[in-house]
């Protein structure tokens, strides 16, 4: 089956006017900014055992090392160069230590910090420049502390992420020996390369997996026990490449919206509240993501209406504003991708199919209603992604037993074909997800029968079947599916 979708029923609608020029905006391969070269802040072979606790102020990411009956007073090294911030006391009003005591925090520059904090003592002052090896203080119990310690975070953008020592994410419960030693060579950054994200809702949780450029998997990891639970348990998510980072959003089953950061490094955010920084909202429901640039283009949907913010590089946010709900109908679906300089985004309201694009100024198109021009009705769900300058889509119809795929071309045209091919007959899908990986659109379909299945369509318009996906590690039943491609 192939529909076209006329340039003089969109235009008319949606008032848009695309250049006819034929040229085809190419992005060039994108860099990714490598974190710090971590270290361990302590003496070089050193065994010291990292632990948390729930509840750990201020996030389960903070880490406290012992390193047995001798913990106070060993060495405090700095882990990576950078510049002291921060070396002060904390005192209440009779004297006594309070909070983390003495402490010194070290900014390593692109907003990269770490902090060591409980120190018997410190032997810098704000505005030192460190190196990494070098002692900055000595382990010991004061402030808010019960036995000596040190409290160690690593930080970005002022929140606290998985540590990372020698190109390694740490686990906490774990004893590690320390590497940082004056031979001590700085890791390879990992081969720059496509990379596909792609994460599994199942049974409330969130487990992630990469398939790299030369087609191999890893295992599923449990996403949320290292970011810390989402509240209430995941009713959907949405993921974006940015810099190398891979940006993931997850909708509570409490109708609220947490971020979180998977880092080139490979280590892990906490989930955080963007509706304590953008904005409360109204029962969401659904959410879409995706890179523009360095920031991240964030739309959800909210007591029926489409919703928009963007997280900037900064890592602060936009308020949330309205974009509506087109035909007047409760929205079901929203999804959204990057075409050239614009954001493209489609949303499903009462079966039919609606589209408008947020321009690089901020300004937005009126939502156009393709259904009605063109008498497709039914989609229930749908995916995007921008290759090529042209908007791909794979939607569902007939309660997920048929798949379409479907393409806005530059030139303004729109053309839906029938994916019976690639996703055999028979096959009910619940859950769609599509991104560009390298030029390629990559898209994930779970299925009533609880598989997940990937597929890809190649640069000539070719597709690999679609194949089930080792699930091993994922617990419970999958719900949903997200993909994004990042460059790291």
């Amino acid at each position: 089956m192939s529909i076209t979708f006329t340039r003089r029923a969109l235009t008319s609608v949606t008032g848009l006017a695309l250049a006819a020029s034929g040229l085809v905006a190419f992005a060039a391969s994108p860099s990714y900014a490598a974190g710090p070269a971590y270290q361990m802040p302590f003496s070089c072979n050193q065994a010291w055992l990292g632990n948390t606790y729930s509840g750990h102020s201020p996030s389960v990411q903070s880490i406290d090392w012992t390193h047995g009956s001798t913990t106070a007073n060993q060495p405090v090294l700095a882990s990576a160069d950078g510049v002291v911030s921060i070396a002060t006391t904390l005192t209440n009003p009779d004297g006594s230590y309070r909070s983390y005591g003495k402490y010194v925090v070290i900014d390593h520059g692109n907003g990269s910090k770490t902090l060591y904090a409980h120190l018997n003592d410190y032997d810098v002052s704000a505005g030192t420049r460190v190196v990494r090896g070098q002692k900055i203080g000595i382990v010991g119990n004061t402030g808010n502390s019960s036995g000596a310690h040190l409290h160690y975070e690593q930080q970005y953008n002022g929140s606290v992420k998985q540590s990372v020592f020698d190109g390694v994410p740490f686990s906490m419960g774990t004893t590690l020996t320390s590497r940082n030693c004056a031979d001590t060579t700085t890791p390879p950054a990992p081969t720059g390369q496509w990379r596909a994200q792609v994460v599994v809702e199942a049974g409330g949780g969130l487990f992630h997996a990469v398939r790299n450029a030369d087609r191999t998997w890893t295992g599923f990891g449990n996403v949320e026990s290292v970011t810390g639970a989402v509240p209430g348990g995941v009713r959907t998510t949405a993921e974006a490449g940015i810099d190398g980072d891979t940006h993931v959003l997850a909708v509570s089953n409490e109708g609220k919206l947490y971020h979180s950061i998977r880092f080139a490094d490979r280590s892990w955010a906490d989930f955080g509240d963007v509706h304590a920084v953008a904005g409360a909202l109204p029962n969401v429901t659904q959410v879409a993501a995706v890179s523009s640039g360095s920031e991240l283009q964030v739309v959800v949907v909210a007591d029926g209406k489409v919703y928009h913010t963007v997280r900037r590089a900064n890592g602060t946010w936009a308020p949330f504003g309205e974009v509506g709900n087109p035909g007047g109908a409760p929205v079901s679906k929203v999804a959204m991708s990057q075409v050239g300089s614009d954001t493209q985004i489609v949303s499903v309201s009462n079966g039919s199919l609606f589209h408008t694009v947020r321009h690089a100024d901020g300004t937005w198109t009126t939502w156009g209603n393709a259904s009605t021009e063109t008498g497709v009705t039914g989609i229930e769900d749908v995916a995007v992604a921008g290759t090529g300058g042209d908007l791909q889509l794979v939607v569902t119809t007939e309660g997920g037993a048929k798949r379409y795929h479907g393409a806005r071309f530059a030139s303004g045209q729109w053309v839906l074909n029938d994916l019976s091919s690639v996703v055999p007959a028979g096959v009910t899908v619940t859950d769609v997800a599509a991104a560009a990986v390298d030029s390629e659109l990559q898209a994930a379909f779970v299925t009533t029968d609880g598989r997940i299945l990937h597929t890809i369509r190649a640069l000539n318009g070719t597709w690999s079947p679609a194949a089930a996906m080792d699930l091993t590690g994922v617990s419970g039943n999958h719900t949903g599916v997200s993909i994004t491609g990042t460059y790291n």
